[in-house]
């Protein structure tokens, strides 16, 4: 029980420091213009401390033409893609490194929207694109067909039926 307490714990810092490097970027001038005045105006309403920019759903984190949302709860891949569905998202995808940099801050596992195709062993994203090394360098630990998101732009290997917290997406276009 307690190895779950402290992942729980060890999530809600790394929630923390992706939301802190969120609302740092806005508060220094390296976000979007129409981040920087939804900031201002949300954290005037609820008091300076408080950080959100749009258009992304409440509670969501934003950053550059992505809204994300990190879940506590460990679901199966399978699982965890059908939530983000529910929500009008899909499971973490890795467009580029510049564009998701803030990620390098990410500690522990999250499932993400990688799976393999057992035909010919390639590595998929959710919507069909093929994974290229200049997103993501995959690392082999489990005879799995999923993906979990790691740190630094690494994905492990998983058993899709493995329980893990996972990252919903949604572009703004």
């Amino acid at each position: 029980m307690k190895l779950i307490r402290d992942r729980w714990d060890h999530h809600n810092m790394e929630m923390n420091e992706v939301h802190n490097y969120n609302c740092e970027l806005v508060k220094h001038g390296t976000a979007p213009q129409w981040q920087k005045r939804k900031s201002t105006l949300i954290a005037r309403k609820h008091g300076e401390n408080q950080c959100y920019c749009g258009p992304c759903p409440k509670n969501w984190i934003c950053y550059r033409n992505n809204c994300y949302q990190f879940f506590n709860e460990s679901k199966s891949w399978y699982q965890s893609q059908a939530s983000c569905m529910s929500q009008n998202s899909s499971l973490l995808k890795i467009y580029s490194r510049e564009d998701q940099d803030f990620f390098k801050l990410v500690k522990s596992y999250h499932w993400m929207g990688l799976i393999q195709i057992p035909a010919n062993g390639s590595w998929q994203w959710e919507d069909g694109t093929i994974l290229l090394p200049s997103q993501l360098t995959m690392v082999e630990m489990e005879n799995g067909t999923c993906a979990v998101y790691g740190s630094s732009f690494k994905g492990y290997t998983e058993n899709c039926l493995t329980p893990n917290t996972y990252i919903c997406m949604q572009r703004i276009v």
